[in-house]
């Protein structure tokens, strides 16, 4: 199991064997190789799970906003779960 961070596609890029795509990712835009999705798998709109540069899953709203949780959960320390408000 890798670590997928969930992004949107926003656009296609042209050229580049139509291999990387515009995908944003807590509000930044990046580019990201979708070569390894089958051909066609991803359009603007879609939800992806990206790990080193390369997005490696198509997912629904709903499992990018479950990686996404996790993330924020991974990056919280004890003391922060116990107490979130701090």
């Amino acid at each position: 199991m890798c670590l997928g961070i969930p992004g949107r596609v926003v656009q296609l890029v042209q050229g580049y064997g139509d291999q990387l795509a515009l995908v944003e990712v807590e509000g930044v835009s990046r580019k990201v190789n979708i070569g390894l999705l089958d051909p066609g798998a991803v359009g603007p709109g879609d939800w992806v799970l990206i790990h080193m540069g390369f997005a490696v899953e198509r997912v629904n709203e709903q499992r990018a906003s479950q990686a996404r949780l996790g993330l924020e959960l991974m990056g919280r320390g004890a003391d922060q779960r116990d107490h979130p408000g701090r």
